[in-house]
């Protein structure tokens, strides 16, 4: 079944969205990939939504990817012993990497570094910046802070440090925890969160090696630093998600939109996929439609060339999960239609003139000239990988990419893929054309020109090397693809 949107949904998966109902109805509603978010819940509530998602998808005969989220090393504000407390401007307030009760005059924090990693001046933003905090003096296990904006603080709230290196790595041990879980239950997808470097990923991807665990590995980018690192951290991930709640935080707030344009933009041009995630309806946590704001900025994101939208309180905890992957689904339908000039051609061109340019992306930039001027009904590709589809996915063509391999992990990656629709044929194929055509038919498709990639005729990955354009109403000669 060939999915709502081109543009693939992310749903978080919470206590709103858990029970088999409402998850048949988020798939039929257009949800790609389900999200497990290991910073709440136990792995025996973890286990039973998984469960539950993996039948609700059997049952509705949707294809589903289910990608676990490792929390990575949040720092957070301790227990307070009456709460809120409400801190004013211009008070002293201490951080103390000790375990104590918290009250107006300081906190304990989740972080016993500390210390070390700050000196006289650095600002420490709590609660998604709604406060703010200026460090004045170092002691050896607590930091005195003067508030420069002040407000209600709750126990447990977040603590970011923006510009400043803490010098701890993304993947904690009790993230480990996580993967080993993750390995078990053969999930799709791994998002490691405050990445700030290429070795960050190395270590999630040699972990999972030793649990003979090959995840797709989604980068979240959501550091200050990761933005500066973001071509070698690309070339270790899988793909990326631009985290806007931290990065928000990391970055100046008046910036984010053009931080978020230049990550989805490499990403496109890497042809690796990219998540927008954070707030993109948030009010419909409680509201059964999104504020004006909200939807532009789903339709800016996907013509920004983001190839997936992340939904996160809103199915996690809001009280309209179904409603918000509709209202999403429906505005990319409308965004996916309009005769939007992509970049990323553009870009290849000018790489092309300068000579800097790989095979793959000479392949890709033809299909994507090709399927310009014959206005096909679809692109196939047979593939191994999915490196093809993906390549060719980041053109955004008016048509589907249906992505046939015979490796069901490739399907499950491709979820991830803005256009492509996965099909899985555990048997290579004698004929390819004959198969396309008996394929088509089966899904009502009778007339039209097909843009067809073929390759060599082995199995090896990246063979892609030619193009073949398929009439529907004249049967050609035999010709085989794989």
């Amino acid at each position: 079944m060939v999915p709502k949107t081109k543009t693939k949904i992310v749903c978080t998966i919470g206590p709103a969205s858990q029970s088999p109902n409402v998850l048949r109805a988020m798939l039929a509603a257009g949800m790609n990939v389900a999200r497990l978010n290991f910073a709440h819940g136990d792995f025996a509530t973890h286990l039973a939504t998984l469960n539950t998602l993996r039948e609700a998808a059997v049952e509705t005969g949707q294809r589903l990817a289910i990608m676990g989220d490792l929390p990575g090393p949040k720092m957070r504000i301790g227990q307070l012993a009456d709460e809120p407390i409400v801190l004013q401007r211009d008070q002293l307030f201490s951080l103390y990497t000790t375990e104590r009760m918290g009250d107006k005059n300081g906190a304990s924090l989740s972080f016993p570094g500390l210390p070390q990693a700050v000196k006289p001046g650095d600002k420490i933003f709590v609660n998604d910046g709604y406060i703010q905090l200026l460090v004045e003096n170092v002691h050896q296990e607590q930091v005195d802070c003067r508030v420069q904006v002040g407000g209600e603080l709750l126990s447990h709230k977040g603590v970011n440090f923006p510009g400043i290196d803490l010098g701890i790595a993304a993947f904690t041990p009790q993230d480990h925890d996580y993967l080993r879980f993750a390995a078990e239950h053969k999930l799709d997808a791994i998002s490691q969160s405050f990445v700030q470097r290429p070795e960050d990923l190395r270590a999630v991807r040699q972990a999972a090696a030793e649990l003979d665990y090959h995840p797709f590995l989604i980068a979240k980018i959501e550091r200050g630093c990761a933005v500066d690192r973001l071509p070698v951290i690309l070339a270790e991930a899988d793909g990326i998600m631009v985290a806007r709640g931290d990065l928000g935080v990391e970055i100046p707030i008046e910036e984010i939109a053009l931080v978020q344009k230049q990550l989805i933009t490499q990403a496109n041009l890497a042809g690796k996929p990219v998540i927008t995630a954070t707030h993109m309806l948030e009010s419909m946590v409680a509201h059964n439609r999104p504020t004006r704001a909200e939807a532009t900025d789903v339709a800016n994101a996907i013509l920004d060339g983001t190839d997936c939208l992340m939904l996160s309180g809103e199915t996690a905890m809001g009280q309209f999960p179904v409603e918000s992957i509709a209202v999403m689904s429906r505005i990319a339908q409308v965004v996916e239609d309009y005769d939007h000039q992509h970049d990323v051609p553009h870009m290849l061109e000018q790489a092309r003139e300068r000579g800097d340019i790989s095979n793959a992306d000479l392949i890709s930039l033809s299909i994507y000239m090709t399927v310009a001027a014959v206005n096909p009904i679809m692109v196939v590709t047979p593939t191994l990988s999915g490196n093809t589809a993906r390549k060719v996915c980041r053109f955004r063509p008016k048509v589907w990419i249906v992505a046939v391999s015979p490796n069901e992990a490739t399907c499950q990656d491709l979820q991830f893929s803005y256009g492509v629709h996965p099909v899985h044929e555990t048997e290579r194929p004698q004929d390819w054309e004959t198969y396309v055509r008996s394929w088509l038919e089966r899904h009502e498709f009778r007339e039209g020109l097909v843009v067809m990639t073929t390759g060599h005729t082995t199995a090896a990955t990246g063979g892609t090397n030619r193009i073949e354009i398929i009439d529907l109403l004249e049967p050609t000669t035999d010709r085989r693809l794989w």
